[in-house]
C-alpha cells in the first residue's frame, strides 16, 4: 500500500488525521501488509525512516507538498507495485486517480466547504473550497473511507455516491489513556489540538471571561500550538484573564494523558470536526466534555451522556455548561463515568479491521472492472 498524507505523526503539526492513519496502518503492517507513508518534510526531519513498520518517505514541504505528491505517487506506486494507493483528503486534495492507474482509496477526515473562510484569507479559502469542489471529478470511481456519518453527509452533498462511501470512526489507546485514581481532579478546562481560527478557541476564552467575572474559581489550559496562538495570547491579555488562562505549546503525549486525568472538563469549541478525537481520549481518562453542536462533535459526543453540549457560537451558553461542571461535583463524576464507557465503544482493532475489508473490497473490485 502507497498512503500519501500532507504530515507523520512525527510532525510537530501533527493532529488526528495523521494519529488516525498511525493507529490503524500500523496494525495492518502487523498483519502482513506493507506499508509506504509519502508525505511532507518538516525542519529537523528525516528524509526516510521506519515509524511502526511504516516506510516513511518524506518530500516537499508544508505550502508544496500537494505539487509534490502529484509529481511522485505514480512514480513511487510503479516502483513499489502498489496493489492500491491510499489518499488522504486531509486539506487539499492530491487527485492520486489522475497520476496512477493503480486501485485508489480515499480517506477523508472531513471537509471544509464554508467553514475555510472563518480560517484563512478569501483567496486561499477560495482555492480550498475549489479543490474540494472538484473531488468528484477525480474520485468519481473510487471508494470512500470516512470518520463519521456528519464527514459521510458532506461528501454526498460534494457529489459522491452514498454506496460508495464506508463511515470508519477511530478508536483510543485505551492503554495510554485511562483513569488514574491516583491523580487529583482540579477546577481546570482544557482544550487540546491545534490552534487554529476554525477550531473557533477565542470561544472559550469569551466563556472564561464571563466564568472570571462571576467570582467562578478555575484555571484554562491550552495544550498544542498552531498559527491562531499569537491571536489567541492577546486576547486572553485583553481579557486581563492573567493566570486564569495558560498555553502550553507541543508537549508530549505523556504529559497530554496527565493534562486529561486533572481536568474537571475538556472542551471542543470546533465549527467542524471528522469526529472529536480529543474528546474520546478525555472521555477515556474519566473526563467529561463540552462540545459544540457542530458536524463530527454530534456524532462522538451525547447530551447528558459523555458530556454536556451547546449551540455553536452561544458562548453564554457554552459558559453556562462549564459552570455546571466546575460546581458541581456529582454531575462531574456521573458523566465522567458514563464517558469512559462511551468511548469503549470504539476500538482501534475494529477500525483497523474495517479499514482492512474496505482496502480489499477496493483492490477487487478494480480487479473485476479490468477483467471484462
Amino acid at each position: 500500500m502507497l498512503v500519501v498524507n500532507w504530515r507523520c505523526t512525527k510532525n510537530p503539526l501533527a493532529g488526528g488525521a495523521e494519529v488516525y492513519f498511525q493507529e490503524i496502518f500500523s496494525r495492518l503492517v502487523a498483519r502482513g501488509h506493507q506499508v509506504t507513508l509519502l508525505c511532507e518534510r518538516f525542519p529537523g526531519s528525516e528524509p526516510e525512516e521506519f515509524l511502526g513498520g511504516i516506510r516513511t518517505i518524506r518530500a516537499g514541504g508544508k505550502l508544496t507538498f500537494n505539487f509534490t505528491a502529484a509529481g511522485q505517487v505514480g512514480r513511487l506506486a510503479d516502483s513499489l507495485d502498489a496493489d492500491i494507493v491510499i489518499d488522504d483528503l486531509n486539506k487539499i486534495p492530491f487527485y492520486s486517480p489522475w497520476h496512477t492507474k493503480r486501485p485508489v482509496l480515499a480517506i477523508l477526515m472531513h471537509l471544509f466547504r464554508g467553514s475555510i473562510f472563518k480560517e484563512a484569507l478569501p483567496p486561499l479559502a477560495a482555492y480550498v473550497w475549489l479543490t474540494e469542489t472538484m473531488i468528484p471529478w477525480a474520485y468519481n470511481r473510487c471508494r470512500f473511507a470516512v470518520l463519521s456519518e456528519s464527514s459521510k453527509k458532506d461528501t454526498v452533498k460534494v457529489g459522491i455516491d452514498p454506496a460508495r462511501i464506508t463511515v470508519i470512526p477511530p478508536g483510543t489507546d485505551f492503554d495510554c489513556f485511562r483513569p488514574d485514581a491516583t491523580v487529583a481532579r482540579e477546577p481546570l478546562v482544557l482544550h487540546v489540538g491545534r490552534l487554529k481560527k476554525y477550531k473557533a478557541t477565542d470561544h472559550l476564552l469569551l466563556a472564561a471571561k464571563k466564568l472570571k467575572d462571576r467570582g467562578v474559581k478555575f484555571t484554562t489550559v491550552m495544550v498544542g500550538d498552531g498559527d491562531d496562538k499569537p491571536r489567541l495570547e492577546a486576547l486572553a491579555a485583553k481579557f486581563e484573564l492573567g493566570a486564569a488562562v495558560r498555553f502550553t505549546g507541543f508537549i508530549p503525549e505523556t504529559e497530554k494523558v496527565n493534562w486529561y486525568r486533572r481536568a474537571a472538563v475538556l472542551v471542543e469549541n470546533s465549527v467542524k470536526e471528522g469526529w472529536g478525537l480529543i474528546v474520546m481520549e478525555a472521555n477515556a481518562c474519566g473526563t467529561p466534555t463540552v462540545v459544540a453542536r457542530s458536524p463530527g462533535l454530534v456524532d462522538s459526543s451525547r447530551d447528558g451522556v459523555n458530556g454536556l453540549m451547546y449551540d455553536y457560537g452561544d458562548v453564554p451558553a457554552l459558559a453556562e455548561k462549564l459552570e455546571r461542571l466546575l460546581t458541581d461535583a456529582a454531575l462531574r463524576t456521573r458523566l465522567g463515568q458514563q464517558a469512559i464507557e462511551w468511548a469503549k465503544q470504539w476500538t482501534w482493532d475494529g477500525a483497523a479491521d474495517a479499514m482492512e475489508r474496505t482496502i480489499e473490497e477496493t483492490i477487487a473490485e478494480v480487479q473485476r472492472t479490468n477483467d471484462k
